[in-house]
């Protein structure tokens, strides 16, 4: 008869926050799957689980598929874990669950902490329709050529980003969506020094550049979806009917932007509708 492979969702900081599920499972499988044995060890040694465990990431997934579906046809119980939180969500493990499905080889979901959820909750932001991102490519072009799809989104947004990364990010964002777009910086989740800081984008960038010590550990980024009725187009066409005549619409453009804090992609397209 067949395993089974378990997706075992874990804690994204405090490590109470396991289920009772997740240790039972934890402690009856075969074979633990996890992105980095060292930081996976730290929690199975504070549960005194003690099964064999063996690395699973992004480089070695394809290659170690293979043989892991041959132990679950064998009958081993296998579970997979992600450093934090909940498995594939921005970690390893699509291509493993795809072949087990293909396979016929039972697949079960120990639900728990997310850091997407987590944050949303705690950002005062809408939490009724969001879309995730994840991680924004690395270099400033392809960012900001993501970014300027999510410009006229209405959902709310999600982003994750390392702290090699994050300035840059929402400078990005600041220079794409506006720096008086809302936004919440979730970091340290469920730990000690847990926060959930700024109001908008700017406020956001200011923390950050302020004190270079902040940029510590991984970040989550909400981002309040676009809202017509927060545009102050009549402020805008107001600034632009002044700039307009006396220089270049991309210059009148920057200019109401830096004045407003609205999105110059926004001004730009609204200024060609209004052909200033």
């Amino acid at each position: 008869m067949p395993g089974q492979l378990n997706i075992v969702s874990t804690p994204i900081g405090n490590l109470q926050d396991i289920t009772f599920r997740a240790i039972e499972v934890l402690k009856s499988v075969d074979l633990i799957l996890a992105e980095d044995t060292r930081v996976a060890k730290k929690l199975l040694n504070h549960y005194a689980i003690e099964n064999k465990i063996v690395s699973f990431n992004l480089i070695n997934e394809n290659q170690k598929t293979k043989t892991l579906i041959k132990k679950l046809k064998q009958g081993e119980n296998i579970a997979l874990i992600a450093d934090a939180g909940t498995p594939l969500i921005s970690d390893p493990g699509y291509f493993l669950i795809r072949s087990a499905r293909e396979e016929s080889i039972k697949v079960v979901p120990i639900p728990g902490c997310s850091a997407v959820i987590t944050a949303l909750t705690a950002s005062g932001i809408s939490s009724d329709k969001f879309t995730f991102y994840g991680f924004l490519p690395k270099t400033k072009a392809k960012r900001s050529k993501e970014l300027i799809k999510f410009t006229n989104r209405p959902e709310t947004l999600i982003f994750y980003e390392s702290v090699h990364r994050i300035v840059n990010t929402i400078e990005s964002m600041k220079e794409i969506f506006g720096e008086h777009r809302n936004a919440v910086l979730c970091k340290e989740m469920t730990k000690l020094h847990e926060s959930f800081l700024g109001s908008n984008l700017l406020e956001i960038s200011n923390y950050l550049l302020a004190n270079p010590d902040r940029l510590k550990g991984e970040f989550t980024i909400i981002v309040q979806g676009e809202s017509n009725a927060s545009i102050d187009y009549e402020k805008i066409d107001f600034i632009l009917s002044l700039l307009a005549p006396e220089m270049s619409l991309k210059s009148s453009v920057k200019i109401c932007a830096k004045i407003t804090g609205f999105s110059k992609k926004i001004i730009y397209a609204h200024a060609l509708e209004k052909q200033y």
